[in-house]
């Protein structure tokens, strides 16, 4: 009884783990597709000032664009309970839809530090995507020494990657918006 009862324990505790670290991903109907999953920390803005930059590069104020060609972006979910951001992107030559979701936490101990779990997906069959669905995420919230245009916050961040090997920051700006 003992090891069956040790078993669905640690049944439980692997499946907490796939799905804790999967369930920020927004999915995909394609088989097979490009993704970025990644953890992004910004050591010195709290959660509100990363949700807030983000939620207005979504809705273009300022006249805020995609600087990654122009693609256009939707908001389709804030969750403020959750704290978390639903979206997806429509390449700029409006083929492809990309689906995109962050999840932000304040970090235990400090006032003004964040930390964001971020995936986007592909909605076709892909397998390379030139780093599209790593810039869908950074181009939200890149910062101004990057080349990148600001709406409120220029936020100093760190990314670690879970599973985004196409993530050529470079290929995130186009030359038309230097």
């Amino acid at each position: 009884m003992k090891v069956v009862a040790g078993f669905l324990f640690l049944t439980s505790l692997f499946k907490g783990c796939i799905s804790g670290s999967s369930e920020i991903c927004p999915g995909s109907n394609a088989d097979k597709h490009a993704k970025c999953s990644m953890t992004v920390t910004f050591p010195s803005a709290s959660c509100s000032v990363v949700s807030y930059e983000i939620l207005s590069r979504l809705r273009g104020l300022n006249g805020w664009i995609d600087p990654h060609n122009q693609g256009t972006y939707e908001l389709l979910e804030e969750d403020k309970e959750r704290n978390q951001i639903t979206a997806s992107r429509l390449t700029g030559d409006r083929k492809y839809t990309d689906k995109f979701q962050f999840g932000l936490t304040e970090i235990d101990g400090k006032t003004d530090a964040c930390e964001m779990t971020a995936c986007s997906e592909s909605q076709v069959r892909s397998v390379i995507d030139y780093s599209t669905n790593y810039c869908n995420l950074r181009s939200l919230y890149c910062n101004s020494s990057d080349g990148c245009p600001v709406v409120a916050s220029s936020l100093e961040y760190e990314e670690t990657y879970s599973d985004c090997t196409q993530r050529d920051a470079e290929k995130c700006i186009a030359d038309s918006v230097h």
